[in-house]
């Protein structure tokens, strides 16, 4: 890769609940890479659509942005700019059998298994407790 690639995520909030989806052994936000031609905010909306079953999501305001940079993959750089979302539905979809979709409790998020960086961005967003 010769340049970094730009990323989604989306933080939607159901009142002290986020909304999370685990593809793997971690617990992620979903998230999307932005296509060309494509906005930030369409990018979020897609993605809650395709990941998670929210086809009335709307995107909100701009939280922040992460960037990673691989140690073990040094051709491997994202940039992920992090919106909150709202919907009128609560009922989700995973978009795949393995994948699991649940509205985790704000006080367990930390408690989780994160994706690498989550836990502390959303701590420093004031959005969970974390320990230090």
């Amino acid at each position: 890769m010769s340049h970094p690639s730009l990323r989604v995520a989306a933080l939607v909030p159901r009142g002290d609940d986020y909304l999370m989806l685990r593809t793997g052994t971690h617990w992620q936000l979903p998230a999307a890479s932005v296509r060309i031609g494509e906005t930030l905010a369409e990018a979020v909306v897609r993605a809650l659509a395709d990941q998670v079953g929210l086809v009335d999501a709307i995107c909100g305001p701009f939280i922040g942005w992460a960037e990673a940079v691989e140690a073990v993959a040094p051709d491997t750089h994202s940039v992920t700019m992090y919106f909150r979302a709202v919907t009128l539905e609560s009922e989700t979809e995973p978009s795949s059998p393995s994948a699991e979709v649940r509205w985790i409790p704000s006080w367990d998020a930390a408690e989780l298994g994160l994706a690498d960086g989550l836990a502390e961005f959303l701590s420093d967003h004031g959005y969970i407790e974390t320990l230090v």
